[in-house]
């Protein structure tokens, strides 16, 4: 009765309800690997063993959410590459402003030198940042935000602004840090029940210590459309202008598509983009990328997944950068023994070509690593 009473109250008084819930996970593994960070001249193979610690906190309201996540990673190789530390926290806020219009944050942190189970898979993170895979092997460390507003002043309309920021460091190498900062807007419209059409603009710059600053822009046409209850393609196609002191002006076709499909018991993703990227090497790169996600249920308590990605990042003379390389493909199986607890295996297998990075001899160097999984959690299940 004191409850409801108390609920009631504040329902009366207009104050919002507030939930906060907290929980993680513990992951372990050993296993055997090399070349971690996809050094030329590796040597060799070596065991493994480490984890990785996520937790969560978050509040949520009837209009607002706020979410803490942090996650650190650590695998020990027990000989020639020692132990390498991935860390990376986020606090991301929602809010709805009112029927129409709506906002959204974020504040990251990342200190990575091959991340696992991070952003590394996919073709950006959930910032929309493009992912630096070419860096993998270096000690990296990015600390930014971004945000976005949203307004929709029709069932049909939908209009969005927003800024982003960012700061890469590399502590331990003579690559040059850099800043990069920018706005992107753009509308979208229900033309039909399966289709929107809309425009995307965005403007980036980007600060280097030892190189020229260079600038982007970036306007495409955007086309979502939902094929049936499971298929959905999310695209946009536009032009890209680079611009720079080193090296002009260059344009290029830009694009960034995705086609996603979930079915009961398998979900898959194609991705793939052409986008301006900030790079360590100074100034811009154009980067060229393609991956898939998929997963599948065996049974209510086990599941596969398979996922791959291939890049290539290219600078027109815009960065000394030259044409490299990368793929990656990795998969596992997981299976559920209690609601908190799984176990299963994994396996990861990256490919990278410096190109004339390397002067002479073979630009190609490979590192993979598999293991066994064992994986508890804590606190609130999602």
């Amino acid at each position: 009765m004191t409850t409801a009473l108390a609920a009631s109250a504040l329902a009366a008084n207009g104050v919002q309800a507030q939930s906060i819930t907290a929980g993680g996970s513990i992951d372990g593994r050993i296993g055997y690997g090399s070349n971690p960070y996809l050094q030329l001249n590796s040597p060799g193979g070596t065991g493994i063993g480490g984890g990785t610690l996520t937790g969560w906190l978050q509040s949520r309201s009837e209009t607002s959410q706020t979410r803490l996540t942090g996650i650190a990673d650590l695998s020990q190789n027990f000989r020639y590459y020692g132990l390498a530390e991935n860390y990376q926290a986020t606090l991301d806020h929602r809010q709805t402003i009112s029927n129409r219009l709506s906002a959204s944050g974020r504040l990251r942190y990342q200190d990575s030198i091959n991340a696992r189970n991070f952003d590394n898979s996919g073709l950006a993170g959930e910032s929309g940042t493009i992912v630096d895979l070419l860096s993998i092997g270096q000690r990296t460390r990015t600390y930014g935000a971004d945000g976005t507003l949203q307004w929709t002043p029709t069932s049909r309309d939908s209009f969005y602004i927003g800024p982003q920021y960012s700061h890469t460091t590399y502590p331990s190498t003579a690559i040059s840090d850099f800043e990069q900062y920018g706005l992107s807007a753009g509308y979208l419209r229900q033309v039909n029940a399966r289709m929107k059409l809309g425009v995307d603009t965005s403007l980036q710059r980007v600060k280097s210590d030892a190189f020229a600053s260079s600038t982007s822009y970036n306007a495409a046409l955007r086309l979502v459309y939902d094929f049936n209850e499971i298929w959905q393609f999310d695209g946009n196609v536009g032009i890209i202008f680079q611009k720079s002191g080193i090296g002009g002006t260059t344009s290029t076709p830009g694009f960034s598509a995705q086609l996603c499909g979930k079915y009961p018991r398998y979900r898959v993703c194609v991705q793939g983009s052409r986008q301006s990227a900030a790079s360590g090497f100074g100034g811009l790169r154009t980067d060229n990328r393609i991956g898939a996600n998929v997963t599948y249920d065996l049974s209510a308590r086990s599941s596969v997944n398979f996922a791959a990605v291939y890049d290539v990042s290219e600078s027109r003379g815009l960065s000394i950068i030259p044409k490299q390389k990368y793929w990656e493909l990795s998969g596992g199986y997981s299976r559920t023994l209690t609601d908190r607890l799984s176990a299963g295996f994994s396996g990861r297998y990256q490919h990278r070509d410096y190109g004339s990075l390397v002067a002479g001899g073979d630009s190609t160097v490979s590192g993979y690593a598999a293991t066994l999984d064992i994986a508890y959690k804590f606190g609130r299940l999602e």
